[in-house]
């Protein structure tokens, strides 16, 4: 049996207005990404972990990075899906 199981999450997604502090944070998940993953909604039980996250994605999409956008948008999909992620 060499199968692969996936593990359901273990804290379900919070809905989107759950905080509104946190709403620039989501609407800047929707401009880029086009909606608000299921990672964010969880974690939103830590807004703070939120803010960090977004910042962090801030500096990595920054457009006056070194490194071409088009590259980055490469290695963001080939680790996304080595890790098993279909979006």
């Amino acid at each position: 049996m060499n199968q692969r199981v996936k593990p359901d999450p273990r804290l379900a997604p919070l809905p989107v207005d759950a905080n509104p502090d946190l709403k620039e944070a989501f609407q800047t998940n929707v401009r880029n990404l086009g909606f608000v993953p299921n990672s964010t909604l969880i974690m939103q039980r830590k807004p703070k972990m939120v803010k960090a996250f977004a910042q962090l994605s801030a500096a990595v999409w920054d457009p006056e990075g070194e490194v071409p956008v088009g590259f980055r948008r490469l290695v963001a999909h080939v680790a996304s899906r080595a890790h098993g992620c279909h979006y």
